[in-house]
């Protein structure tokens, strides 16, 4: 696939290839063209010593300068670069099918071939030995479902979760409890929570003899707990119990290893935190247990077992400019590094909570020990609702966190296009309505 340095030399969003763009009744919900030609206006990566180099990482960014995007916890902001790659493939699907002869690796659609280098890209961020155990889907709900439906259960057996789980992550059990009878438990989590060992011991001590599954978050979306993970499957697996870790909210946030982690199924989605467009997931089954999860969509490598991820996660034709969108969006983050994004949201986040501690009337209903905690802080101030206080960030100053829900308030994601003087934006407006 087309390599950053490729596409700095050939983007083909020019000016010639807008003009379409304007027709039609539904162009007055798109960006002016000035904007869109943003796309082809990539600058260098800084030199990491410049003193303005997060500033300079901002600008490899199409958002409006006017307006401050605080909700990667839904969904991340593509680079440029991930853009242009994208509208340069479209390109030459539209102008150059005739000259596709539907090859091995063919450049047009995908679904019908293994994408090795794209899986191995994943694979090493996720600390897996073995590429052919990353599945590609479409998003974390998909591979839940591949998981949750693949399994073997019987009438009785049980599936235990957490009473803070994304939705798009119960529901598959919940339509299995409906279909075949399985029983389906929730256990109540403190929020916020206090420390590792308090929530280690809620769960553990929900187990019992009927548990085949637990399915928990890494991190739990409506706070931004990290959760210790390892010690939980560790005891899970003592138990006989299926461990499946929810990862939509860790890859790109927080470091995941997942040969480390210990748990039988690990899914996520690329397009929060490695800012991949939306459409690209993934599903990770550790080798002994592969094998025995069914194929839920079927196509001709649904018996594959050789490549046991490329048998799941074959769902029929695709979009090949999403997985070259996906591509480009982890060589980005490889580029600027890993550990430096990391480093770098999770600094942000917590210069958040130390303001907003020094603040009255503010309610933390993220972790009180930072160890869990990293770019995600959910918050409410006394008097208000996450509605009324996402609505006046944006009409205050355009700045936009997502009301997390009325009772707690606000979720605030921080991200490598975000800014110290981006937070004391928004510390301005609570402390204005909390005195």
């Amino acid at each position: 696939m087309t390599t950053r340095r490729d596409l700095l030399k050939k983007v083909a969003f020019s000016a010639a290839a807008l003009p379409f763009l304007s027709q039609g009744a539904w162009a007055s919900r798109l960006s002016p063209i000035d904007d869109l030609r943003q796309v082809s206006e990539i600058p260098g990566m800084p030199d990491p010593n410049d003193p303005a180099y997060w500033q300079k990482i901002r600008n490899q960014f199409m958002l409006r300068t006017d307006e401050v995007f605080f909700n990667t916890g839904t969904m991340g902001a593509m680079p440029r670069v991930v853009v242009a790659r994208m509208t340069e493939h479209l390109h030459k699907a539209a102008m150059c099918a005739a000259e596709w002869d539907y090859a091995a690796d063919g450049d047009m659609m995908s679904g019908y071939f293994p994408y090795v280098e794209i899986r191995q890209k994943i694979a090493k961020l996720l600390n897996v030995s073995d590429y052919k155990q990353i599945a590609l889907t479409e998003n974390a709900t998909m591979s839940m479902s591949y998981v949750a439906m693949g399994l073997w259960l019987q009438k009785g057996d049980e599936v235990i979760t957490s009473d803070q789980e994304h939705g798009g992550g119960v529901s598959s059990w919940k339509a299995r409890q409906k279909r075949d009878g399985i029983i389906y438990r929730e256990i109540p989590l403190a929020k916020p929570a206090h420390s590792p060992k308090e929530i280690l011991d809620q769960i553990t001590r929900e187990f019992t003899r009927k548990t085949k599954v637990l399915m928990l978050s890494h991190v739990i979306t409506g706070s931004g707990a990290i959760l210790p993970v390892k010690e939980i499957c560790a005891a899970a697996r003592s138990h006989g119990i299926f461990t499946v870790l929810d990862g939509a909210q860790a890859l790109g946030h927080i470091p995941v290893d997942i040969e480390d982690i210990g748990c039988d199924a690990y899914i996520g989605c690329m397009h929060k935190w490695i800012l991949a467009p939306t459409g690209n997931g993934f599903m990770w089954l550790r080798k002994d247990v592969a094998p025995s999860i069914t194929t839920t969509i079927c196509s001709s490598q649904w018996d594959n077992h050789e490549d046991e991820g490329f048998r799941l996660g074959q769902r029929g034709t695709g979009s090949l400019t999403l997985l070259h969108g996906l591509e480009t969006a982890i060589d980005f983050h490889n580029e600027i590094g890993h550990e430096r994004v990391l480093d770098r949201v999770k600094y942000l986040g917590k210069y958040l909570r130390d303001e907003l501690r020094k603040l009255p009337k503010v309610k933390i209903y993220s972790p009180e020990d930072e160890n869990m905690c990293a770019a995600i802080t959910v918050y409410n101030i006394e008097g208000w609702t996450g509605t009324k206080l996402q609505e006046l960030f944006w009409n205050s100053d355009k700045l936009r966190p997502r009301a997390s829900s009325d009772i707690h308030g606000l979720r605030q994601s921080t991200h490598i296009y975000n800014s110290v003087d981006d937070i004391d934006r928004c510390l301005k407006i609570i402390r204005e309505i909390a005195r």
